[in-house]
């Protein structure tokens, strides 16, 4: 059983600082927003989109210290940890050690202080909204990771790298988490005129390209961050099509190309509604 304290945050786990969690609040799913429109002289609405917003988290904490001059040390590290200016990071608690959260203090920590003893909640907000694998595909699962029962896991953890050395070439790559996951899919090799469709969804995208030995072609499929890259340069404007996506279970992806030489990766974190 790992013991931090009850979790981490940025790699610090919460007993280096002196801190207990008592209780966890994840809500079960995010808060929706919901689109939908009325037409008159039809009942009801008419549902158009449902999409998921942030994710707020609390945790409740107990902290001790020696006396008041640790209590003020203390205070005063884990202002410095909690620090909203730094950014995003990942949070992970010891109940469910294989899945991470990625977000950052959010509102304010008043404390209830009794000698040197304090008890506070700690807000977190995940503007990413969905857990993820505390690793990804291009690192082999292996014992010691904090990987549970109950992640959808196969054994021997599936096989995200594949040889294509013709075409078509047929595929099936794992994601275990349940909700949409989207990779990073990394071409290294030859090959010309590439296309990369996930028969399960119907989603494709073709690479306008001409690849050479030695050339690497990364296809960044997460909204916001879509763009192709060759060998460190930009070459969105090769491609054409949508971004492919992967959906839980298996996903049959098939690569067409001509006269390939290829290694495909698909790398993603097995991402989950909660």
């Amino acid at each position: 059983m790992i013991d931090n304290g009850g979790a981490t945050f940025g790699g610090v786990a919460f007993s280096s600082l002196g801190l207990l969690v008592t209780k966890a609040n994840i809500p079960l799913l995010p808060e929706t927003r919901q689109s939908e429109e009325e037409i008159p002289g039809l009942d009801g609405t008419i549902d158009l989109l449902t999409e998921y917003g942030p994710r707020m988290i609390e945790l409740e904490v107990t902290m001790l210290a020696s006396d008041e001059t640790d209590y003020q040390i203390r205070l005063q590290k884990i202002a410095k940890v909690f620090n909203a200016r730094a950014g995003v990071k990942p949070l992970i608690l010891d109940r469910m050690t294989g899945k991470r959260w990625m977000c950052k203090y959010n509102g304010q920590i008043p404390i209830e202080k009794m000698a040197t003893l304090g008890t506070f909640t700690l807000p977190f907000k995940a503007f990413f909204p969905f857990s993820e694998s505390v690793t990804d595909t291009g690192t082999p699962i292996a014992y010691g990771q904090g990987y549970t029962y109950g992640m959808g896991f196969r054994y021997g953890g599936g096989r995200y790298s594949f040889l294509v050395t013709s075409s078509p070439k047929a595929l099936v790559v794992y994601h275990a988490g349940t909700h949409e996951a989207y990779p990073v899919i990394r071409l290294t090799g030859s090959g010309s005129n590439i296309t990369i469709r996930n028969e399960t969804t119907g989603e494709q995208c073709t690479l306008s390209v001409i690849m050479a030995a030695g050339d690497v072609v990364e296809v960044r499929c997460a909204p916001l961050e879509q763009v192709v890259i060759r060998n460190g340069t930009d070459i969105t404007r090769a491609h054409s099509g949508i971004f492919p996506r992967l959906v839980e279970g298996d996903n049959n992806i098939s690569i067409t190309a001509t006269a390939p030489s290829l290694t495909v990766a698909f790398i993603f974190r097995h991402t989950y509604l909660y």
